[in-house]
């Protein structure tokens, strides 16, 4: 659960979770009006001498209170803490499915050499000790070498369906990236 935690997607839907409530407090700040205090100086001819000038804007938020856009903030946080929830979902889906995908891929792939390569290498060797012997037709050393052929084509492609496998947990869990 702690991989599944740091897996890149999950990162990227946390941070615009992030984001996301960020934005939200920059809108409720938003709803508090901005006072403003100005002082100067002004010089006026006809008395001939200069004044010190207060001001002070106050703006009053009878009709908006930024309430719209707070609402649709939070909303959108809604909407990310839901998207959090179903990248981990879709997450722990994949990595089930590839985790399957490599165990059997493995399984299968041992099971080829531990037992189905050794006896096609052995009935090969069998044949062409045979055939050199007399024992053998030419057809069947021929067949012999197909069967182990085959069946070193087939642990082959198995061997490659469960690297593809772990480099796609690997993906997922944003493994070997940091």
């Amino acid at each position: 659960v702690l991989a599944q935690a740091q897996a890149p997607a999950v990162q990227v839907a946390q941070a615009e979770l992030a984001r996301r409530q960020a934005v939200v407090q920059v809108e409720r700040t938003r709803r508090v009006p901005d006072v403003a205090l100005t002082v100067g100086s002004k010089h006026s001819e006809e008395l001939g001498r200069s004044q010190a000038v207060i001001g002070l804007s106050l703006p009053l938020p009878f009709f908006d209170r930024n309430q719209g856009a707070v609402l649709e903030s939070v909303r959108r946080v809604d909407q990310a803490r839901d998207e959090v929830a179903a990248t981990a979902a879709r997450l722990e889906l994949e990595l089930v499915q590839a985790r399957e995908d490599y165990a059997s891929a493995r399984a299968q792939a041992l099971a080829l050499q531990d037992e189905i390569l050794p006896g096609a290498r052995s009935a090969y060797e069998a044949a062409s000790t045979g055939f050199e012997y007399g024992k053998f037709g030419f057809l069947d050393v021929l067949d012999a070498q197909r069967t182990l052929l085959q069946a070193q084509s087939h642990y082959l492609t198995t061997l490659a369906d469960a690297h593809r496998a772990q480099a796609a947990i690997d993906r997922l869990l944003g493994a070997g990236h940091e």
